[in-house]
């Protein structure tokens, strides 16, 4: 995912400034995505190597981007301290929904306003919310996520995490509202920033095709067993 997600940010700064990334943000990108995946994992009580989250984090200070970092983790204190819990009905899925929503636009206009901006500036987090580019990236993320999400899903639940199959009580309901969700996420943004925007909708479509049948696969792996357990 951090190869990934690095590629698809220079792709785009390629699009906007007809260069690709410097070495050094490249450097600069895979520390912070590599620090926003530990602060995840202990957001999420997984193992995590305090003294390789101390090392990536005085890097990335030492980068000169310590108020960047300073700025994501309030914002996803904020984000975490109101986790919503596990297996409700379809208000709690639209809950999980726009929680897991939230901290992957946090985790991606984070990234992308380094990658795109010379100097970080709060400002530029907020508008990074609003690029229509940005936004296509997202989409392709969030249905990455929904695909983590059905791979995952028993660990999950034994975790007590939150995310799109484990929000409903009913797995049946789940598949059926992460369907609906992945087929949201397969809707291109109207405006967008450049013309770069095409091959972004051409990953946007392979992904959304992917997530599409791992759902679908998961939705008839769990009706044939309840209907073998009958």
């Amino acid at each position: 995912m951090r190869a990934l997600g690095i590629i698809a940010l220079d792709i785009l700064h390629v699009l906007r400034h007809s260069q690709p990334l410097p070495r050094k943000r490249i450097s600069e990108l895979a520390m912070l995505m590599d620090f926003e995946g530990c602060t995840n994992a202990a957001w999420d009580h997984k193992d995590l190597c305090h003294a390789q989250y101390r090392a990536i984090r005085q890097r990335l200070e030492q980068a000169g981007l310590g108020l960047c970092v300073e700025g994501y983790l309030g914002r996803l204190r904020d984000l975490e301290s109101g986790r919503p819990s596990i297996g409700g009905d379809r208000r709690r899925f639209d809950e999980v929904r726009v929680y897991r929503e939230a901290v992957a636009r946090l985790s991606l206009a984070t990234a992308a306003t380094i990658a795109l901006n010379a100097e970080w500036r709060d400002a530029d987090i907020r508008a990074a919310r609003c690029d229509g580019d940005v936004d296509t990236l997202f989409r392709i993320l969030m249905q990455c996520q929904i695909i983590d999400d059905v791979v995952d899903y028993t660990e999950d639940v034994s975790a007590g995490l939150p995310s799109f199959l484990t929000s409903s009580a009913s797995l049946p309901l789940a598949m059926e509202l992460t369907a609906k969700a992945a087929r949201s996420y397969a809707a291109s943004p109207q405006n967008s920033a450049g013309t770069g925007v095409f091959p972004l909708r051409v990953a946007l479509r392979v992904v959304t095709a992917v997530t599409r049948l791992v759902v679908g696969v998961a939705d008839w792996r769990h009706r044939s067993a309840r209907q073998y357990a009958h």
